[in-house]
């Protein structure tokens, strides 16, 4: 492996996918500090790609919150214990991230949900310390396949692992819903392309970070809302009342 103290944190995309630029939106300017890989949950992979990379769960410090993500830029580095500016995107702006002009708009919808169901399921199991060293790096190795057709790993029952991780990740992308879950990106363009603009080169240090965090769903909102709006009118009531 080469050294612990940085990992190399993907983008064979570069080499199967050039997307045309695309825009997110909103799109937040954060600041990524303290980058952790956890080796107890994830191991390095030598993969048909030129190199062992680590594959498993990463902690990003983001005002002072820890958040798990999962890789989707096989070929450039991610720093141990580094900081970063980030921009944090929407689910669309995660899409656009993902993006490849090889796939139908159905075929690309069904891409985006299964590596959101891939990473709300490592996320999921991370958070609970589920994972191992292999179950970890099966998960992150499946969003790298799903993106690089032809990708494999050289350990055959590794590689089973993985395959039957995609079977699943469409159903783990429903399961993510029903709970409440929504995805996003955490991108940095380099070579001085605007935040949100999505150009893939092998030339240019272009960090993708896919995560997935809990919204409360527009009818919970809404159930909120609405208690809100009835305990004002009864307060008011009850001032009328006793005046």
């Amino acid at each position: 492996m080469r050294n612990r103290n940085y990992l190399a944190a993907l983008s064979l995309i570069g080499v199967a996918i050039f997307a045309v630029p695309a825009v997110a939106g909103p799109i937040i300017p954060v600041t990524v500090s303290n980058v952790q890989v956890d080796w107890s949950q994830g191991e390095g992979i030598n993969m048909n790609s030129g190199g062992i990379y680590y594959a498993g769960p990463i902690t990003f410090v983001v005002a002072g919150k820890p958040i798990i993500v999962w890789c989707d830029d096989l070929n450039n580095l991610v720093y141990i214990g580094s900081a970063h500016q980030y921009y944090e995107t929407d689910a669309a702006g995660a899409n656009a991230y993902l993006y490849n002009p090889a796939l139908t708009p159905a075929q690309q919808i069904t891409l985006d949900h299964q590596i959101a169901g891939l990473s709300y399921q490592g996320t999921i199991l991370a958070r609970a310390d589920g994972l191992t060293p292999s179950s970890g790096a099966e998960i992150q190795a499946a969003i790298w396949e799903l993106e690089r057709p032809g990708l494999l790993d050289t350990s055959v029952a590794f590689q089973s692992g993985v395959d039957t991780l995609i079977g699943s990740a469409l159903t783990n992308y429903d399961a993510m819903l029903i709970a409440g879950y929504s995805y996003g990106q955490l991108e940095a363009p380099g070579c001085d392309q605007a935040a949100g603009t999505i150009t893939y080169s092998n030339s240019c240090q272009i960090q993708g970070q896919i995560f997935v965090s809990f919204v409360p769903e527009p009818i919970t909102l809404s159930i909120f809302g609405a208690g809100l709006v009835s305990a004002a009118a009864l307060r008011r009531r009850k001032r009328v009342e006793t005046a």
